[in-house]
């Protein structure tokens, strides 16, 4: 192999560490298809390919009966570059949780990754696991043993590009291609495919133009391991990705924490944005917890009393003491007879709405978020806090209007199910800054809302943050 061989082979495996790096991987071993080798004579070597700072992010294209999806994406991983031989890698085990992502992706990572155009990857799936709702309302886990690895080749159509400015790498798993079901709404088995996944590559958009494809920070939430006086470095929830955020004199700090360094060893919730140079930015930092408390997510199944004494709720993500990859899809018990509630807005705009959310209109199908000074370890949680969450709902729109339309949820839907049956009507309230991915919309279509959804009596209304295709 000549000198050009060489250098190609290498920045092929910066690429592979990138992208793995980036979805929460370790890579261990790298064993390149053609063989190693060197080159005899003068002239020097040419220089590496240039780098772009890049922003990895995964996201999930739900099923909405599912409340949690879990998956271990293993070794080995191949991916193809345009011209050259494929490489080959093998990789740790990391455990990723994707339902509490839904309608949107979150960042894993922010690495330098080589310019260039790539056509394929090649993934091994391995203990695949959904915690879901069948038509009854009973939860279910499947499966109850470990299935058979599956080998996945995705083809990128167009082929992938990481440009000359730092970028935004965005990787979906579509749930509905990846589950069977039955009539009875039960899962049958997984058929993961290169449909199951797909990848695209955005240039990071200026700070009032960004999405979460394309450099929009939101509701980003960990446990704070090292700080300065300028920046902290945080590991995020379950999926276990470390990301530092650097401050400004702009920065904005509340519940606790007043600057980076006080947020050591704190739970903190973070809204920011992405630099132009790829740099992570925290515009506001919410302190939750300390180290010895921990902070809970999930999907609210049952509410008891009226104002509400105690709520229970199938868990999706969280961190802190207690909480661990084997508390996902878990029951908790919730005492919130001494919490105060508040609504985690996120970059929703609620201006101009009267939407109310506390112990007497909380409700079985909301999503929320549990803060307790304790640990959670015993499967029951005293809350200081309950804050309500962003969610996705698909629909089929009934009715439109100037800046809202109605749309009715299907039976077999989670969130159906859970408050209370049959095909619930959402309004849904669309502020002129929601980002609209799916065009008009005309009665007779299926959207997916992603936003905060809010009760009334019964009624429920959602505020919308994102609308895409289903």
């Amino acid at each position: 192999m000549n000198i050009q061989s060489n250098y190609s082979l290498s920045w092929r495996k910066r690429v592979i560490q990138m992208l793995l790096a980036g979805a929460g991987f370790t890579a261990l071993v790298f064993a390149a298809a053609c063989g190693g080798g060197s080159s005899s004579g003068g002239g020097g070597n040419p220089p590496p390919p240039a780098t772009s700072k890049t922003q990895v992010r995964i996201g999930d294209a739900p099923v909405d009966r599912v409340i949690a999806f879990e998956v271990t994406m293993g070794s080995p991983i191949t991916l193809t570059p345009s011209t050259g031989s494929n490489v080959t890698v093998t990789v740790g085990a990391n455990r990723l949780e994707l339902s509490h992502t839904a309608g949107n992706t979150e960042p894993l990572s922010v690495v330098n990754a080589p310019q260039g155009t790539y056509t394929s990857a090649t993934i091994i799936i391995k203990n695949p696991e959904v915690v879901y709702l069948d038509n009854a309302g009973v939860k279910h886990q499947f499966p109850s043993s470990t299935v058979a690895d599956q080998t996945v080749t995705v083809n990128f159509s167009p082929a992938l590009t990481i440009g000359a400015t730092a970028q935004v790498l965005s990787i979906d798993l579509n749930v509905a291609n990846s589950l069977t079901f039955d009539g009875s709404g039960a899962v049958t088995g997984f058929n993961f495919s290169g449909a199951s996944f797909t990848f695209g590559a955005k240039a990071v958009a200026g700070e009032a133009e960004q999405e979460d494809d394309s450099g929009e920070l939101e509701d980003v939430t960990g446990l704070v391991t090292a700080a300065t006086a300028n920046s902290f470095t945080m590991t995020v929830g379950q999926s276990g990705a470390s990301l530092t955020f650097n401050t400004d004199a702009n920065t904005q700090f509340s519940d606790g924490v007043t600057d980076a360094l006080s947020t050591l060893n704190q739970i903190v919730k973070v809204e920011g944005a992405t630099q132009t140079d790829g740099s992570l930015l925290a515009k506001e930092v919410e302190g939750i917890e300390n180290q010895n408390g921990a902070e809970v997510e999930g999907i609210i199944s049952a509410v008891t009393g009226n104002p509400a004494s105690s709520l229970t709720i199938l868990a999706q993500d969280g961190i802190g003491s207690g909480m661990d990859g084997t508390k996902v899809g878990t029951s908790f018990t919730v005492d919130v007879s001494g919490a105060s509630y508040k609504v985690s807005k996120g970059h929703v705009d609620l201006g101009g709405t009267n939407l109310t959310f506390d112990a007497t209109t909380v409700h079985a199908g909301q999503r929320v978020e549990v803060e307790s000074t304790g640990s959670v370890a015993s499967g029951s949680i005293t809350a200081d806090k309950v804050k309500l969450q962003q969610q996705a709902l698909t629909g089929t729109v009934t009715a439109t209007a100037s800046g809202s339309f109605t749309m009715t949820i299907p039976a077999d839907a989670a969130f159906a199910i859970l408050s209370g049956g049959g095909t619930p009507s959402v309004s849904v309230i669309v502020p002129t800054k929601a980002d609209n991915r799916f065009g008009t919309i005309a009665v007779g279509n299926t959207v997916r809302v992603r936003g905060l959804v809010f009760n009334s009596a019964g009624t429920f209304t959602m505020v919308a943050r994102r609308i895409t295709t289903p």
